[in-house]
């Protein structure tokens, strides 16, 4: 009792100290948006904090910013799914959402094509986007592509908001320590060795890990691509929770090195002032890719979302990316968080004076990079990750028991190769993704597929440890 009594009174102390004004609503602003996306607090949090300040001083309207929080990149996408289902479209209902933020394009394209949201049970006339013009400044500035990828849709439904880098980070100490081969390339992950120092996250719960490794694919050609993927993963102990666990684990010397996005790399690398982490650029081996933005059809706060559109396609948006944080107000950088990506204005790179950043790719004048195909990797993106998943995910430790009876006998050059072949061309894997399979019959399919790895995996684990011939190889079947 005597206890209680005095927690009453410190309590009716802090009230007399700080006043009743704690306790007053919160004052109510003018206007909302609302916004799903898999971009981290900092982003979230200067891009809300500008864009309200742009909005006051434009309109003389406060905005109330709220992002929905429902996972990452994956979730998302499942989420927009299930609220699309339930929309009465045709009665001008959405989703509930103003803006998609954040994410690669093949989602976006796949949300604003109207033939595909049929087949996934979604009827909205002309797909889940409103096509929205750029201000004709942003328009002149923005290419069209770079490095193959689409950086404004056509139609003008989405947009690439800003580009990330795909590469690896590794830890020069460890490397050092360990007498490693400092890395280079995508297949120096896959050396020997790097037996068990390779991080790496699951690519079909991480869609950056997934872009990188269809960069791998396409850099090196399918059949080349697969068995750097293979021996890459064979060297990962196993599969952490998703991409930027990769340069922490790295950091941290749990890791030598493994593959991640350019931002993922640059916090720790700018907070240990990159003393003992580098990150790797493949040399004509990887491309930027876009983080895309576009409004939701029927978006409950429409006026306010081609608003926000505007703002992160113009030229205060793109700073928030690329400058420095602290830095006085007529800079128009962030104020707490160093986002540290890369803009889709080029000016902004060549800048005179050039701009106080973090950031040292130049995506525009990549010469080397190589001519990444949108359209192949956009139409196998899903199917590849059933592949992926059939035949280098759910047999990760058969994968990783052959490789090691490989090295530890000295077969590299052999079954090393053999390791890597691939169970289905690209051709056929291409024909699989055309065919519209209901999700039992890809749950078959990958069933065949895993059922053909576990059994090469395990052949050739047999043949190193009994100095056998490689096992003649047959594809795995195409058909569910």
């Amino acid at each position: 009792m005597r206890a209680a009594v005095i927690l009453l009174l410190l309590m009716l102390l802090v009230v007399a100290a700080v006043g009743p004004s704690i306790f007053a609503p919160a004052e109510k602003a003018d206007d909302e948006l609302v916004l799903l996306s898999p971009h981290w607090d900092g982003i979230r949090t200067e891009f809300g904090r500008a864009f309200a300040e742009d909005w006051k001083q434009k309109t003389g309207r406060t905005v109330k910013v709220t992002w929905l929080d429902v996972g990452g990149t994956g979730l998302i996408r499942k989420y927009i799914d299930e609220q699309a289902r339930k929309a009465q479209w045709d009665k001008g209902e959405g989703i509930g959402v103003d803006i998609l933020f954040g994410g690669g394009t093949f989602d976006y394209e796949t949300l604003a094509d109207e033939a595909r949201m049929a087949k996934a049970g979604i009827k909205v006339a002309g797909g889940l986007f409103e096509p929205h013009p750029l201000p004709p400044e942003s328009a002149q500035e923005i290419p069209n592509k770079v490095n193959g990828q689409t950086l404004r849709d056509p139609q003008g439904r989405f947009y690439g908001a800003c580009l990330s880098g795909f590469g690896f980070v590794y830890n020069k100490i460890v490397v050092e320590r360990a007498h490693l081969p400092a890395p280079s390339s995508w297949k120096d992950l896959g050396r020997p060795e790097y037996l068990g120092w390779v991080s790496c996250g699951d690519p079909t719960q991480s869609g950056s890990l997934q872009m990188a490794f269809e960069i791998v694919l396409q850099a090196h050609q399918w059949e080349e691509g697969w068995g750097v993927l293979a021996r890459m993963i064979a060297n990962a102990p196993a599969f952490n929770e998703g991409g930027a666990s990769i340069p922490r684990d790295v950091s941290l010397g749990q890791a030598a090195a493994g593959p991640c996005i350019d931002f993922y790399a640059a916090a720790p690398m700018r907070r240990q002032g990159a003393t003992h982490l580098e990150f790797v650029f493949p040399k004509g081996q990887s491309v930027v890719t876009p983080d895309a933005i576009a409004i939701f059809r029927n978006a409950p706060h429409p006026e306010v979302a081609r608003a926000f559109l505007d703002f992160v396609m113009g030229e205060l948006g793109q700073r928030l990316w690329y400058i420095k944080r602290g830095l006085p107000d007529a800079m128009g950088g962030p104020k707490a968080f160093d986002l540290e990506r890369l803009p889709v204005w080029p000016k902004l790179y060549k800048h005179d004076p050039p701009l106080p950043t973090y950031t040292v790719a130049r995506p525009f004048d990549q010469g080397d990079a190589f001519e990444y195909d949108d359209k192949k990797g956009g139409k196998r993106w899903g199917i590849l990750k059933d592949f992926m998943r059939a035949t280098l995910i759910d047999v990760h430790e058969d994968l990783k028991e052959a490789w090691k009876a490989v090295i530890a006998h000295g077969r590299v050059d052999d079954l090393g190769q053999a390791l890597g072949k691939p169970a289905v061309s690209e051709k056929a894997l291409l024909e699989a993704a055309g065919k519209g399979y209901t999700q039992m019959q890809l749950n078959r399919l990958r069933n065949l597929w895993t059922g053909w790895a576990r059994k090469r995996y395990r052949a050739i684990q047999q043949a190193a440890e009994t100095n056998g011939s490689a096992p003649a190889y047959e594809p795995a079947p195409n058909e569910p």
